[in-house]
């Protein structure tokens, strides 16, 4: 499942193309991505550059998890650069929690739910590397293309690729995503 809480409706690169327009683009990319990795996807429609990481966000997507119930949630960093994604993590740490609360969701998720970020060397947290093997990469691959194509991107598909694949030699496989863990792994050692 992808879920996107805005529909990225006042992207620069559009221009002056207006704000509803831009939004219809973005959801048909968001479309388009899903159908490439074979998920599904929703929006939740909160205002692009307006998400403050509170309650009715984390509400929304607790309502989202109750219905889905995951093992896993991968969000943006806490720090990331943009608000919207910072929000998003703060959000998503809430949700985890609002998600197994009857009142709030009606049937809830109670099942154990593992928060994975996107990596940041500067967060002191365990690197989580999932091996995406070839069939994955050539995914991803696709996914960027289309990005990089419509976006104009400046990093080229063989960093992509090199940055997977250092990412898989950490790792000792031969692609693989690499993330964080909101907290420390489970280790057999430990009970």
């Amino acid at each position: 499942m992808l879920l996107w809480l805005t529909r990225g409706e006042l992207a620069s690169q559009f221009g002056d193309t207006p704000p509803e327009e831009v939004g219809r683009v973005r959801e048909g990319h968001g479309r388009q991505v899903a159908e490439m990795i074979g998920a599904e996807y929703g929006f939740l429609g909160f205002p692009d550059s307006g998400l403050t990481g509170g309650r009715e966000e984390a509400l929304a997507i607790a309502r989202v998890v109750a219905d889905w119930k995951p093992d896993v949630v991968i969000t943006w960093n806490p720090h990331d650069v943009h608000p919207d994604h910072r929000a998003t993590y703060w959000a998503t740490l809430s949700a985890l929690k609002f998600c197994r609360i009857p009142k709030l969701v009606g049937r809830p998720h109670r099942e154990p739910v593992r928060l994975l970020h996107y990596y940041r060397s500067d967060i002191p947290r365990p690197a989580v590397y999932v091996d995406i093997g070839e069939e994955g990469q050539a995914v991803a691959e696709q996914v960027f293309g289309f990005y990089q194509g419509f976006y104009r991107w400046d990093y080229s598909l063989e960093a992509f690729r090199a940055s997977r694949l250092r990412w898989g030699a950490e790792a000792s496989v031969k692609f693989a995503e690499r993330f964080q863990a909101e907290a420390p792994l489970p280790h057999s050692y430990l009970g």
